[in-house]
């Protein structure tokens, strides 16, 4: 059995750790106040390339003992289109990632990213807080072939009057680089833990041994596909024609009429409030526990009756 295998397990064991909140967007969906707000709220819009993926977990707390993953990704600076850039890279922490014993934690809200991708980031001045983007995903517009798409891979087609989107996505760019675990953090994983002792078992061949097969063979970057399958078309059994599309979509845009959109809209809503604040991947960060509300007893609601139900009240007591 090749101990690669014992990688994928642990990928696939990690998976389970996915956050339990609703989809906060659909993928079709443009997002709070279009454009225009999204240009106000961000301090700096940044054209760039991921070049460097890094997880760190938050500081552990009661609800959260390990702490939750976060993905510290490396923007090289291609164009600036609002704001200001400290330095040609630009670092930002989002919520999600790798927790660094084979697991994985995704917000249903937030971007994932691989290396080599080119983007659209509207980033939020000021301190940083659970995520650096504005909205989180809807902050992020991907640029491929030379067409711009929303943070889901949904084709943006209008950005000057309004924020539109909609056409054919493409849902398989969104796919996630997994760092490979060390052999350590696995086996600090009871459930992993047991299953190397299965393979040590079955092969005969001692922890070191398999340490040193796991490190030379199992893969240093696994890519994960969280793409929806699109299922094929099948034709209608039947002799009647063909329904309309309810819709039809424009050309998704090119890059440089998107750029010229956020320029215009920049103009217009004026300068940045705050300057942005680089994240350091060296440096410890909280992440505080969603608070719990105490549902408060209200007193009973009394009724009001009028008089003649009043009366009637006392007239069938009186029976009794």
């Amino acid at each position: 059995m090749k101990l690669n295998v014992v990688f994928n397990v642990a990928v696939i064991l990690g998976m389970v750790a996915i956050n339990s909140s609703a989809w906060g967007h659909s993928p079709n969906d443009a997002g709070e106040g279009g454009l225009q707000s999204k240009v106000r709220e961000a301090s700096l819009i940044l054209y760039g390339q991921v070049v460097d993926l890094q997880y760190r977990n938050s500081e552990p707390t009661k609800e959260q003992p390990q702490g939750l993953p976060h993905t510290f990704v490396t923007y090289q600076v291609l164009e600036v289109l609002r704001g200001e850039v400290p330095d040609k890279k630009v670092i930002l922490r989002i919520p999600g990632g790798a927790d660094g014993q084979g697991g994985v934690y995704m917000v249903s809200t937030a971007p994932v990213f691989a290396l080599g991708q080119t983007d659209v980031v509207f980033v939020k001045g000021g301190e940083i807080d659970d995520c650096q983007l504005v909205e989180c995903v809807e902050g992020r517009f991907r640029i491929h072939e030379n067409q711009v798409l929303n943070g889901w891979g949904v084709p943006v087609v209008e950005a000057h009057k309004t924020l539109r989107v909609g056409g054919k996505p493409r849902f398989d760019l969104n796919v996630m680089e997994l760092p490979r675990p060390s052999f350590k953090a696995l086996l600090e994983r009871p459930e992993i833990k047991a299953y190397i002792d299965q393979v040590s078992r079955e092969s005969r061949q001692t922890l070191k041994d398999l340490q040193a097969r796991y490190d030379r063979e199992a893969p240093k970057v696994t890519t994960v596909k969280l793409g929806n399958q699109v299922l094929p078309i099948q034709k209608d059994v039947t002799e009647e024609p063909e329904a309309d599309p309810m819709e039809v979509y424009e050309d998704p845009l090119t890059p440089e009429a998107f750029f010229d959109a956020i320029r215009e809209w920049s103009k217009q809503v004026g300068d940045p409030r705050s300057p942005i604040v680089m994240a350091n991947v060296k440096e410890r960060f909280e992440v505080p526990d969603q608070e719990v509300l105490v549902l408060e007893t209200k007193d009973a609601v009394s009724l009001k009756i009028s008089d003649e139900e009043r009366y009637d009240i006392h007239a069938k007591e009186g029976l009794r």
